[in-house]
């Protein structure tokens, strides 16, 4: 889906308003959604949490599974509604983003995707009549630059794991309906040597308050048969 991101400024777009995520349509084949560490102790009572390393290079990302099959999501109805508690807030910031600011690498602006359906003339107001920002812009740019914030804890968090030597590679074969799927590429924290851990180690680990976050993710992986419960209604359905 093509889109438009402008800086975001107080006389372009005077006028614009955001209304409420009502369709994920768009979400409809994203399999995986990002997540920030922040995020695990939500996020493990619905998704599978696990970790993704980069193609481009040897950084691990975690993610929460939201399906066994490329292209399809299991948490998007057929009419395009979100069917879970809790939203990964990488999508509720949509339809505004940060970017580097263009004459300080070091800073961040605000941009705002105009091709989204969210921006309308009905809504929440960024601007008021004088140009100065709105009470709700003003909560969502705090709310960005916090993720922004949880952003690079989380590549700190990841770069500990793996320091550790905590991240191992996990294959799973499961099979909905007579069908297996092959999920590879995952990545887990090795719960075994989390417990050989040395108590200087562990305690390097719980000052960072990196413990809760890994039990978060452990626990976490019960949630696949939720998946796979999902996926296999979806079969029956297309069966029927």
């Amino acid at each position: 889906m093509a889109t438009d991101f402008q800086p975001l400024h107080n006389e372009t777009h005077k006028d614009v308003k955001l209304g409420k995520i009502k369709d994920v349509s768009d979400l409809k084949e994203q399999h995986a959604l990002g997540l920030v560490v922040q995020e695990f102790t939500q996020a493990c009572g619905e998704f599978p949490i696990v970790f993704l390393k980069d193609p481009k290079g040897d950084r691990y990302f975690p993610v929460a599974m939201m399906g066994v099959e490329q292209g399809t999501n299991v948490f998007v109805t057929e009419d395009g509604k979100w069917d879970a508690t809790y939203m990964p807030a990488r999508y509720t910031h949509k339809p505004l983003s940060v970017i580097p600011h263009k004459d300080d690498k070091n800073k961040f602006a605000i941009a705002i995707d105009m091709s989204s359906p969210l921006v309308s003339e009905e809504g929440e107001a960024l601007f008021d009549s004088e140009g100065k920002e709105s009470e709700h812009l003003e909560s969502r740019k705090k709310s960005l630059m916090s993720y922004i914030e949880h952003e690079q804890v989380t590549v700190a968090y990841m770069k500990t794991l793996e320091d550790l030597d905590l991240i191992q590679p996990r294959n799973l074969k499961v099979n909905v309906k007579d069908k297996e799927y092959n999920l590879n590429g995952l990545y887990m924290v090795d719960e075994q040597k989390l417990h050989e851990l040395s108590d200087d180690k562990y305690l390097e680990l719980r000052k960072k308050g990196y413990i809760a976050a890994i039990y978060a993710q452990l626990s976490s992986l019960a949630q696949i048969n939720k998946v796979l419960e999902r996926q296999s209604k979806r079969v029956d359905v297309k069966a029927a």
